[in-house]
This record gives structure tokens, C-alpha cells and sequence, in this order.
């Protein structure tokens, strides 16, 4: 199913006009392979600021490597010199990359290394993307951007290429903001405008006024918003609104992207930053204790700061609801998490084939691992097909009634899964809520992303009316629904 359908998502529940019982649970993604192993000279344990790009059958994951030795390790730590460089591996499959011989650019005296990029000043972040807008020249398919320091004040320049190998340097865009994160940008072809999301920092309460050099201690990390029909001139929109009641928090990086099976969605996973500087007694119990206290007395918040991944979703993508709940944690403790730069996934999400013959396609996330610990590595992470939230019902039942919704196709497909003995039953009502007859399904059951529920009477009476949908769910998920 493609991202034609009229899909609904059953993330929260704006979709609900009655319900009794029902649950909102979240879903946590499930810890897969080594995706890529970052353990080539050129690399390092500073690594990161991944983003995936699709060309053509392959899959691009471009990152940051660095030899920069900030190695945490169980004795004083040690800080090095170094180069950054950004790197590119490739994947037909989603599941495992390698790297190509891209011969570019020169390292310890051999040009045989997958680096794509280089320059003389430090490389904090480059993302990448392949732009779709049509009037794109074709030598600036690819975009990237990257962020520039001069004189305490930070700018964010744009690169240009025809290949995704070989880039130029392109225009400082007209931009305010601190860019020490990753910033990324796509074409939407529904809206037909850039959308740019970037870092900034504001004093606490103050999201309107955006910091343009060295943040000050007690200032908010925030992601602000700029839209362009060229990306040459933009629309500044400033800090993303969250819906109402949800605090302000500090957050680093967003990598927030059209979700590709829906044309009105955006989803983003914000990386939350939390200092806990005054709380060590559980930094005491973790291991490598006096390591980190040590790491403490000579950098300060590295020692102290944690990162962990939320998930937001957003219609228009300004305005977002964000889960607070996280959606990926640093896990059980060992020596390389709960770590200041943990849970930072790479940017654009990936259908792949699941491990179960015959099972449903996934989606893989991919996240940093080791960062400043040892030699960095990408990991998989799978969830299912829209499985990040679901509409759930227990052994006792629930039941819902949605609000109105527009017939658009043929067929009504669910999203769903089952126990055993669990099942769903679905009526389609008018918008009084009085049944439509024929239109009262028998009891499903099992675990499909795509199942057919069956009427007796031919949806195609029904495309272009409102209706309702009346939704029985005993020990079952719903995570979504759509008309095709």
C-alpha cells in the first residue's frame, strides 16, 4: 500500500468521537543486526549524524566519521586531534551496507576509503538529500547541508551535486539560527516547498528569540522551521509548536520526514536531552562509575548528560504532537550506554523485508552505537508497518465509534492484530451513527498489515458519502486503516 490510500493512523486518538475501554498503547522498536561497522581509520569513535538517500534499487547511508579520540574508556580519558570526514555506505537490502571505494579523496596517502566529502575546517553535521522538486537543475539532484562557525557566529551553507560523490560548495542561506545539530531539509511535492528544519537555542520561556552564537548554559536547545519554493529565498516560521500542555524541553536533533504512507503526515524523532548533573547517586551505580566521574571533572555535562529518542507526528509540520514517553532508550546498562550522544537515529526510515518468511515488510530505524567509546557502529532497529501506536482492546473488549470519514476506495483495509481467541468487528455507519446495512463485517481475526474487511454490501456504493466506523476490539491491536 502506497501512500495514495486515505490512510488513518491510530497514534492518538483525534480520530475518536465515542469510545468505552479503549487503550492507547505504545510500541517500542525491536533491536536487530549490525547494519554497518565504522572500524576503517578514517573513522573513528565520534561518528554519527546519519541520513539514509534512496537512488534508484540502493540505499545510501551517509555519516559523519571522525578520528577526533574523545575515547571514553575505564581510565582518564583522552583528548585527541583529529579529521572529520563524511562517509557513504550502501545497501540494496536496508538490513546490511557496505562500503564502496568512492577514490576521491586522499587519507594517509591512499585514495582507496568511502569518503565523499572533506574540507578544511570541522565538520559538525552534513546531511544529504535527493531533491524531487522538478525545476531542480540536474547537476543539484543531491542538496546537502552543513554548518559553518566564524567569529562566535554560526551559518549554514549549502552543497551541490550532481551524484551524490562529488560536491560543491553552494550559498550561505539566509538563515538565523545555531545549526550545531543536524539540520535536513526535502522537497514535499503536496505542499510544493522545501521544508527545513534547523537547531537553535532561546532563553528559557522565550522561543521567540532565537540565539545566533555561543548558547548560554541555561538557554533551550529547540528546532525551528523554514520553508522555500527555490531554496534560495525562505519563509522563517520559527520554533515547531507542540500541542497544548506539553512543556518545554530541551531537544537536539529532530530528523523529521513526510511519512510515506500518507500524503498528510509528518513524523520526527527528536533526540531529548537531560543534564542530570545533580542526581549521581545512579551514575554511581552504573558501570564504569569512576570513569565517568573522572570524564565529568575534565569535560563537564559529557559526563553527565543523557540522550534518549521521542516520537512526534504533525499534519501540517509545524505543528507537532510529542510523546514524552520514550520511544527508544539507551536499554540495559553496559559500558558503552546511558551516555551522553545515545539514541541519535539516522535520518529517513526504511521499508525492509522482515526475518520471518512471508511476514509483512518493516520499517528499519537506524541509531549510532559507542559513541566516544570505542569504534562506532550503525544498528537496526525494525518496527511493524505504522505500529508506533494502536488502539487496543483487552480480553474484556472495547469499543469505538470514529468520527466521520470520506469513502475513497473500494475496499477498507486494516492494519491489525489479534490473540487467538481475540477479534474485531467493524460496522459502517452514516454520520448519525445509525448502521448502514450491509455493512456489518464478521469477527476478524489474526495479525495482517493488510487484511480486507468484508461487507456484504459493495463499498463502491459508498465513495464519495461520510460514514462512521464502529470498531469492536476484544484482546487486539487496530494501528491503522485505510480506504483503497
Amino acid at each position: 500500500m502506497g501512500n495514495n490510500a486515505n490512510r488513518f493512523f491510530c497514534w492518538d486518538k483525534k480520530m475518536v468521537e465515542k469510545e468505552k475501554d479503549l487503550l492507547l498503547l505504545p510500541h517500542k522498536p525491536e533491536k536487530k543486526n549490525i547494519a554497518l561497522l565504522c572500524d576503517d581509520e578514517w573513522e573513528g569513535v565520534h561518528n554519527g549524524y546519519g541520513c539514509t538517500v534512496r537512488v534508484g534499487d540502493t540505499i545510501r547511508l551517509y555519516y559523519r566519521a571522525s578520528t577526533e579520540r574523545i575515547i571514553l574508556t575505564e581510565h582518564a580519558p583522552n583528548n585527541g586531534g583529529g579529521t572529520n570526514v563524511i562517509c557513504v555506505a550502501e545497501s540494496r537490502d536496508g538490513i546490511t551496507f557496505h562500503k564502496p571505494n568512492i577514490g576521491r579523496y586522499e587519507y594517509n596517502g591512499s585514495t582507496y576509503n568511502n569518503i565523499v566529502f572533506m574540507r578544511d575546517k570541522e565538520i559538525d553535521n552534513f546531511s544529504v538529500f535527493y531533491d524531487t522538486n522538478p525545476a531542480c537543475p540536474k547537476n543539484e539532484k543531491f542538496k546537502a547541508l552543513a554548518a559553518e562557525y566564524k567569529d562566535g557566529k554560526a551559518f549554514l551553507r549549502c552543497y551541490l551535486s550532481a551524484d551524490g560523490y562529488n560536491f560543491k560548495e553552494g550559498e550561505l542561506l539566509p538563515l538565523y539560527g545555531s545549526f550545531d545539530s543536524f539540520n535536513l531539509a526535502f522537497w514535499d511535492e503536496d505542499t510544493e516547498q522545501y521544508f527545513l528544519y534547523f537547531r537553535a537555542f532561546h532563553p528559557v520561556g522565550h522561543p521567540e528569540i532565537p540565539q545566533h552564537d555561543i548558547f548560554k548554559s541555561d538557554d533551550v536547545r529547540d528546532i525551528r522551521l523554514a520553508t522555500s519554493k527555490d531554496f534560495h529565498t525562505f519563509t522563517t516560521h520559527g520554533c515547531l509548536k507542540f500541542e497544548e500542555g506539553q512543556e518545554e524541553i530541551p531537544l537536539y536533533t529532530n530528523q523529521i520526514e513526510k511519512y510515506y504512507r500518507a500524503k498528510n503526515t509528518f513524523i520526527g524523532f527528536p533526540v531529548r536531552y537531560s543534564d542530570r548533573k545533580d542526581e549521581y547517586e545512579s551514575f554511581d551505580e552504573m558501570p564504569l562509575a569512576d570513569q565517568r566521574r573522572a570524564t565529568t571533572e575534565k569535560f563537564g555535562r559529557t559526563g553527565t548528560a543523557l540522550t534518549d529518542c521521542l516520537f512526534m507526528t504533525s499534519n501540517d509540520g509545524y505543528t507537532f504532537n510529542r510523546r514524552d514517553e520514550a520511544f527508544m532508550t539507551p536499554g540495559p546498562e553496559g559500558r558503552n550506554n546511558w551516555r551522553y550522544g545515545n539514541c541519535y537515529t539516522v535520518h529517513g526510515i526504511v521499508e525492509t523485508k522482515a526475518d520471518v518468511e512471508g511476514a509483512s515488510n518493516e520499517i528499519s530505524i537506524y541509531t549510532a552505537e559507542n559513541y566516544r567509546m570505542k569504534s562506532a557502529s550503525f544498528r537496526r532497529y525494525t518496527i511493524r508497518l505504522d505500529g508506533f501506536y494502536s488502539w487496543f482492546g483487552s480480553y474484556k473488549g472495547a469499543e469505538v465509534l470514529t468520527k466521520p470519514i470520506t469513502v475513497t476506495g473500494e475496499r477498507l483495509s486494516v492494519n491489525f492484530a489479534s490473540s487467538c481467541a481475540g477479534s474485531m468487528q467493524i460496522t459502517l455507519c452514516d454520520e448519525s451513527g445509525a448502521i448502514i446495512d450491509g455493512f456489518t463485517s464478521n469477527t476478524i481475526f489474526g495479525d495482517s498489515t493488510d487484511r480486507t474487511v468484508r461487507f456484504a454490501g459493495e463499498m463502491g456504493a459508498l465513495i464519495g458519502k461520510s460514514v462512521r466506523l464502529k470498531i469492536a476490539l476484544k484482546d487486539c491491536h487496530l494501528y491503522s486503516f485505510a480506504f483503497i
